[in-house]
């Protein structure tokens, strides 16, 4: 039997799994920062009541890369700070 991750915990999470996506993509070429408001997106759209962090992992990946490819066709380039816009 598996206890529910506090909100701590998922953030923790969360930030350990933006981390490991901002490496990959630095070592691309991309220099990217993540704001406060990313960790609190990415766990409300990873987190599963019942699969708990699994789906996280796909969020973050999904999510930043997202933006990434966004912001290389818009701009050329993907240098800057990731943020969270929870209006579109």
């Amino acid at each position: 039997m598996f206890h529910r991750l506090s909100y701590d915990h998922q953030l923790e999470i969360a930030a350990k799994f933006l981390e490991k996506e901002i490496r990959f993509l630095t070592g691309r070429g991309c220099n990217l920062r993540v704001s406060e408001s990313v960790l609190s997106f990415v766990v409300r759209k990873g987190f599963h009541p019942k699969l708990g962090a699994r789906p996280m992992r796909d969020a973050a990946e999904k999510l930043v890369g997202d933006a990434v490819a966004l912001a290389l066709l818009l701009n050329g380039c993907a240098n800057g700070c990731l943020t969270a816009d929870e209006t579109k």
